[in-house]
């Protein structure tokens, strides 16, 4: 599986709510408010490091991330291996992806019927404050018709 996975992009950086930030956030948020791509803090790290004359830590990526995790700055998706993946947070909905396995190609998806059926149950058994997750794994159709080799 990719570690990329790539979504339509609604904003900018510049929409992101301004707040004093170290050189190293900055860093991390100008690198993820370049690509509509959703990448590993690995791939953050490594990228940051060949692309900018300031260097940062692995560990401080991992920290920034979370930080804006906490923020609502990024989001998060998990790939099919379990790894943390991130962008820029584009809109404030919930949205799930069908992710293609090859290319790393995401499309996003809310499905209204199943939101519906969890706010539902998570009433009727007296839950408070319900969170889900769900991904789809794939072949899109353009890595599907490419050929094999």
């Amino acid at each position: 599986m990719t570690r990329f996975a790539r979504v339509q992009r609604h904003d900018s950086p510049a929409a992101v709510p301004r707040r004093r930030r170290t050189a190293q956030q900055q860093a991390v948020l100008d690198m993820l408010g370049g690509s509509d791509h959703f990448r590993s803090a690995q791939q953050l790290h490594l990228e940051l490091n060949r692309q900018r004359p300031l260097r940062v830590g692995l560990a401080t990526v991992y920290r920034i991330l979370q930080t804006f995790t906490d923020q609502r700055t990024v989001e998060t998706q998990r790939a099919e291996d379990g790894e943390t993946l991130y962008r820029l947070r584009t809109d404030n909905g919930h949205h799930h992806y069908l992710l293609c396995r090859r290319c790393g190609h995401a499309v996003g998806f809310t499905p209204t019927t199943l939101e519906q059926h969890t706010s539902h149950l998570a009433r009727q058994h007296g839950f408070a404050d319900v969170t889900h997750h769900i991904d789809l794994y794939g072949i899109c159709p353009r890595c599907a018709d490419a050929p094999c080799g």
